[in-house]
């Protein structure tokens, strides 16, 4: 098969998905409004997909072990892939698997061009592009994933600024790691100017009730994504998501001194998706529920 004769798949829409793979993912966060990166878990019995590309850059993490075959731009591979094994395909290169007993893996997809805007912003260098990985382990890869597909299984997966933060990191690891050449990342020590501090803090406590993304933050500030949320680690002392889950957290005490608001009022009001998205960081962050406090 020529390559122009190749499937082109989108792992996004499931009806793509299906061309190549046996069964829909088990666990997707494509109801979480997430743009710039997507999970998906699937466990599938032993197939053999099509020779095919994908539009998006993706990981696959193995949750089992099982005998894979595959080829990626032309070299093949046979492997026992174990349970932490990371496969790396970039968008555009051609691809073929075959697993020979049931396999259970987390598929993590990353939008190319959100990867190009990383580079633009924040990289020194000619194009940059990824090589494909057979067999990698990476903690980095593997902790990221793993948050990402935790948030998806809590059920509360409205954040666009972890998810944005999240893919930022990614890309930033791939980048180093996994590119063509190693790119030269600009290195600040100092955290973010006092009053472009103060700007972001701002912003976020104006917006504690809504999903608030990085982009409108890091546009606002003049910065890229990845020195935003590198520089306000720097200047808090923890990433930009904590920091907004604990300001809601802050509003939610205040909030629960009035009787008049219901438990599930004060979490929507915060910017919670529900009581139990409340419930479930207010007893991490303060030690007992919401209903607790309130009783006190």
């Amino acid at each position: 098969m020529s390559d122009s004769e190749l499937l082109l798949v989108n792992l996004i829409k499931q009806e793509e998905s299906l061309q190549i793979l046996p069964q829909a993912p088990i666990l997707s966060s494509q109801q979480a409004g997430w743009e710039s990166i997507n999970i998906f878990y699937y466990c599938h019995p032993a197939h053999s997909t099509t020779e095919h590309y994908l539009t998006h850059h993706a990981l696959a993490l193995a949750y089992n072990q099982f005998q894979l075959e595959v080829r990626k731009d032309g070299k093949s591979r046979t492997q026992l892939v174990d349970n932490g094994i990371i496969q790396l395909t970039p968008a555009n290169v051609s691809q073929w698997l075959r697993w020979d007993r049931e396999g259970e893996f987390l598929i993590v997809t990353l939008c190319p061009k959100f990867l190009e805007k990383v580079v633009y912003e924040s990289m020194k260098g000619d194009v940059i592009e990824l090589i494909p990985q057979f067999s990698i382990i990476d903690s980095v890869i593997l902790h990221t994933a793993e948050a990402l597909k935790a948030e998806i299984e809590t059920g509360h997966s409205s954040s666009r600024l972890f998810a944005e933060s999240a893919a930022t990191m990614l890309a930033v690891r791939l980048l180093q790691a996994y590119a063509n050449y190693k790119p030269v990342i600009r290195a600040y020590s100092d955290g973010l100017a006092k009053n472009k501090l103060q700007l972001a803090i701002d912003y976020i406590n104006a917006h504690l009730d809504q999903d608030i993304k990085l982009a409108d933050i890091a546009e606002l500030l003049g910065v890229s994504h990845y020195y935003f949320c590198h520089l306000f680690k720097q200047s808090v002392g923890m990433t930009p998501h904590k920091y907004l889950i604990q300001q809601r957290i802050e509003r939610a005490k205040v909030l629960l001194k009035n009787q008049e608001f219901s438990i599930a009022e004060v979490a929507l009001e915060c910017g919670f998706t529900d009581q139990s998205h409340l419930t479930k960081h207010f007893k991490r962050l303060v030690g007992l529920t919401p209903k607790a406090m309130r009783s006190q």
